[in-house]
């Protein structure tokens, strides 16, 4: 084995031990934040403001861009996510695990453009917002995402995100 072949695979092995060592830190940090957090629902029986059934779902938005946050969003237990008709969350546990670790959302640098809904007409219930995400190579992404969050409870059970690249302008589709 040459002198090259033997550091690459030095180089290789020491790149698949930080991103462990990454991760574990990761999951660690994440379980001790867990501990002092609780979801962001605001102290009091409902029924919840739309004001206030707004801030749960900008908890989600920030939690996006921000990993700390993610014990912070009131997930229902049951919560379920959809993008593009596939679901990609299955319960509170996982969403907020998923969104504290971080790793399909690292390429967001930022989210722009927030339009927020709440109870759009003939959807009771619903929290509709509209934005682009800016990812970290500069590309932009079109994202309408429908949380449902009663007003008995504010708690988000269900997201619906419908993603698109390229940004529309608000109100109107791309032209």
């Amino acid at each position: 084995m040459s002198f090259l072949s033997r550091a690459a695979g030095l180089v290789g092995r020491a790149s698949v031990v930080a991103v462990g060592a990454s991760v574990a830190s990761t999951v660690l940090v994440g379980i001790d934040q867990r501990r002092g957090a609780t979801p962001a629902v605001p102290d009091h029986p409902g029924p919840y403001s739309p004001g206030e059934r707004e801030a749960a779902a900008r908890t989600y938005l920030t939690a996006l861009t921000l990993p700390a946050a993610a014990w912070r969003v009131p997930f229902a237990p049951d919560c379920a996510r959809h993008e593009n008709g596939l679901r990609t969350g299955f319960g509170a546990s996982q969403l907020r695990w998923d969104l504290h670790l971080h790793l399909q959302y690292s390429a967001i640098r930022e989210i722009t453009d927030i339009a927020v809904t709440v109870d759009p007409p003939g959807r009771e219930g619903i929290v509709h917002a509209d934005f682009t995400l800016v990812t970290a190579v500069g590309l932009k992404a079109r994202v309408r995402e429908d949380f449902l969050i009663p007003a008995e409870d504010c708690l988000i059970h269900s997201i619906d995100a419908r993603i698109s690249l390229g940004s529309a302008p608000r109100g109107g589709s791309r032209a």
